[in-house]
């Protein structure tokens, strides 16, 4: 039994070995078809490319030199140059060709028109008429008279100063003697009387037509030195010489303002600071104090 299992282990092995060398035959075969195969797709490819079409086109092609255009010189060789010195060398002419002239391209310009107007303007003159019509002055050969005559300076008039009334204080039942203080609105002035005789008077100023002076007989009620005063839109600190003669209106001295004569105050009698120490020292608490326009 070994003998046979190995005859037959035997014979299995050579057709083991025998079938691969059946196989390794066909091998180039194959090998040899592929690579035909190949070669004859590259040719296609190739036939059918442009490129390689180009390339035979260019190889079929004669390559001719192309030289550059150049000018036609003929210059001709000196006979005997050698023997002549250099400063006599026959300096050889260059001759050369007819060059064609270019041509200009002249741009097409558009054309002028000289178009006319169709309608012309036409002027008219007139001559406005005149009623009154001109007339020439008629031309005399008597000579003209030409006379001067000399007048005198005529006198310059003399300054006469003009007639003031006396003024009239009003009628005040007063004691004889009596101080007393009148205001006069429509002078700004105040007078300061003795009875009948006056004493002194100054230039003030009364109230705005929008805070008018209160008019009337009144009574000094209270006499400060000095005193604030406040009120819409101001405040005055230490007014000097208050003599209030109603309520808040008073006669005061003034330190604001240098326009006597104009009503400037909120309804108070304002004087000059001297003129006030002067009725301040002149009047007393019941002093009359008389105010009209």
């Amino acid at each position: 039994m070994n003998e046979r299992f190995i005859e037959s282990r035997n014979q299995g092995q050579s057709e083991t070995v025998k079938n691969p060398k059946k196989r390794i035959s066909i091998l180039p075969i194959l090998l040899i078809l592929v690579g035909c195969a190949v070669f004859l797709f590259a040719a296609w490819s190739a036939v059918t490319s442009p490129v390689f079409a180009s390339i035979l086109n260019i190889s079929a092609t004669p390559q001719t030199q192309t030289k550059p255009p150049f000018a036609q010189v003929n210059i001709a060789k000196p006979a005997a140059a050698v023997a002549q010195p250099l400063a006599q060398a026959i300096i050889p002419t260059a001759v050369f060709t007819d060059v064609p002239p270019t041509v200009a391209v002249q741009e097409n310009q558009p054309e002028v028109v000289n178009i006319l107007p169709t309608f012309m303007p036409t002027v008219e003159s007139f001559v406005l008429p005149t009623e009154t019509p001109f007339v020439a002055p008629e031309v005399t050969s008597e000579p003209g008279v030409i006379y001067a005559e000399i007048v005198g300076d005529t006198p310059t008039p003399e300054f006469v100063e003009p007639t003031v009334a006396p003024y009239t204080p009003p009628q005040v039942a007063v004691g004889d003697g009596e101080h007393w203080i009148d205001v006069d609105l429509s002078q700004q002035r105040l007078y300061a009387y003795a009875g009948d005789t006056l004493m002194n008077s100054f230039i003030v100023s009364t109230g705005t037509w929008q805070t008018p002076t209160v008019t009337g007989k009144f009574n000094i009620w209270i006499k400060l030195r000095s005193a604030s005063m406040s009120g819409p839109g101001y405040y005055l600190p230490d007014v000097p010489f208050v003599m209030y003669f109603y309520k808040d209106y008073g006669l005061h001295g003034t330190y604001w303002h240098n326009n006597f004569g104009t009503p400037m105050s909120h309804g108070c009698v304002n004087l000059a600071t001297p003129d006030a120490e002067w009725l301040y020292n002149f009047s007393s608490v019941g002093t009359v104090v008389n105010v009209h326009d």
